[in-house]
């Protein structure tokens, strides 16, 4: 009894450990969104339409990853290896993104030129696009269902750890350079993937070994006839009588357009250019987000903690709420004070929203083996999202200014709270109708 308890404990360490394959994508695209977007910005200096041009490069990676990032996951869920099915993948495409990701800044002004950039954002987004979802997919191969929540707050927490290393560098790029600054962060990047691949046996987690024992036992003939499929899924869902898959994936979508919007022109907003309000140094802009950052590093355990007690779904509209009004606030009054407030308060409602959205994507899987699959298309969404958000915020930004930013994003965090409004499923505790049909699916598999 005591050892079948302790099998079921969190392992907080281990857990840490899974999260620096998320903490490669966060040191990367953090720096990436700050500093890249900035050139942009340069190169399309008194352009009509700059906000729409720069929304629409800064989505490029997004635009190769909403194909790359599904298939990948399908890709991997169907993957049987003495490695693992995820770790491969991460392997390679960390490796590929390190080189690339050193490589941007030859593209940078003065000396570079756009087409050079263009080419190293191309083959760096291919990279990324590569190992992202199964980045992601690993922690829920290794934690049970009652644990993931906690767990996904730890790899979210590693992703942010990333995400305040690249925009502290950011504002040290003012003495490193630009150049260094980023070969740096490709360095971090392979000593993570070190590490994992050290501390992290796939082959140990109770998902992928259960895979392994039920595929023995059945052969391969009925393997090859139950492969996942990422669009018989999707099918799947849009089939199903309740419809809680469906509408949490477009509140992702929502949010994801508002949130990457901001990100790709926060800094751009923040700056002394000629769409700035803030008038900062491009330096420091680029390090403001880390006032969203660590906020929400220090919320999200405890947040994690609160989701087990108020339910998945009321953390996330408690997030969106504030969200909304954080960023109405700095909308009205744009100050730098009350900004930074205001990105504190954001951080703490990203966290409330962001540590509990997949997890509910990942309850909603019919059986384990459709994790990878099922995170898939909550990358599908979130990046899909992420290719049109730019482009929209930045017409927007267009439209009715710069001063406009923040109230151009927060549309999009309200209409992600009316789609969260109809999510009946995906909480902690299942009824009993719903463990008897999750039970049975996993012994079908």
């Amino acid at each position: 009894m005591t050892e079948n308890k302790s099998k079921e404990k969190f392992d907080i360490k281990h857990t840490f450990f899974i999260g620096l394959a998320f903490f490669t994508t966060g040191i990367s695209w953090s720096l990436y969104n700050t500093r890249v977007n900035q050139q942009l910005d340069n190169y399309f200096a008194g352009f009509v339409l700059a906000g729409l041009a720069v929304g629409i490069l800064m989505a490029l990676d997004n635009m190769l990853g909403v194909f790359i990032q599904p298939i990948m996951g399908t890709v991997s869920d169907n993957t049987r290896s003495k490695y693992g099915r995820r770790i491969p993948y991460i392997i390679v495409g960390v490796i590929c993104s390190a080189i690339f990701f050193a490589l941007i800044p030859t593209g940078f002004l003065p000396t570079g030129n756009l087409p050079i950039l263009l080419i190293w954002m191309l083959f760096f987004s291919l990279s990324m696009g590569f190992y992202r979802s199964q980045a992601v997919a690993l922690m829920p191969d290794f934690v049970k269902p009652q644990h993931r929540s906690k767990a996904n707050a730890i790899i979210n927490i590693m992703g942010g750890i990333g995400a305040i290393v690249a925009y502290t560098m950011g504002l040290a790029s003012g003495v490193l350079g630009l150049q260094l600054t980023f070969i740096i962060a490709s360095i971090i990047m392979v000593v993570a993937l070190l590490v994992l691949v050290l501390t992290v046996n796939e082959n140990d987690a109770y998902s992928y070994k259960l895979l392994l024992e039920t595929e023995a036992k059945e052969g391969k003939v009925k393997e090859k006839k139950e492969k996942v499929g990422l669009v018989n899924s999707f099918k799947d869902i849009l089939n199903e009588e309740d419809k809680s898959t469906l509408f949490i994936l477009l509140a992702i979508f929502a949010w994801f357009i508002g949130y990457q919007g901001l990100e790709a022109f926060f800094s751009i907003y923040a700056a002394s250019g000629p769409n700035g309000v803030l008038n900062q140094t491009d330096a420091f802009a680029s390090f403001m987000f880390n006032f969203v950052a660590i906020p929400f590093i220090l919320a999200a355990f405890p947040l994690s903690l609160l989701a087990s007690r108020i339910g998945r779904k009321r953390c996330i509209q408690i997030g969106l709420i504030i969200m909304i009004l954080s960023m109405l606030i700095g909308f009205l009054i744009q100050t730098l004070t009350v900004t930074m407030i205001v990105l504190v308060l954001f951080g703490i409602g990203w966290a409330f929203v962001n540590i509990n959205s997949i997890v509910i994507v990942w309850e909603l899987a019919p059986n384990v083996k459709k994790i990878g699959t099922y995170t898939g298309l909550y990358y599908f969404f979130s990046v899909l999202a992420a290719i049109i958000g730019p482009g929209i915020v930045g017409g927007l930004r267009d439209i009715f200014g710069p001063g406009s930013l923040l109230f151009d994003g927060l549309l999009f965090f309200v209409v992600a709270f009316i789609f969260v409004y109809f999510v009946k499923r995906g909480e902690v505790e299942l009824t009993d109708e719903e463990k008897i049909a999750r039970k049975k699916a996993i012994e079908e598999l």
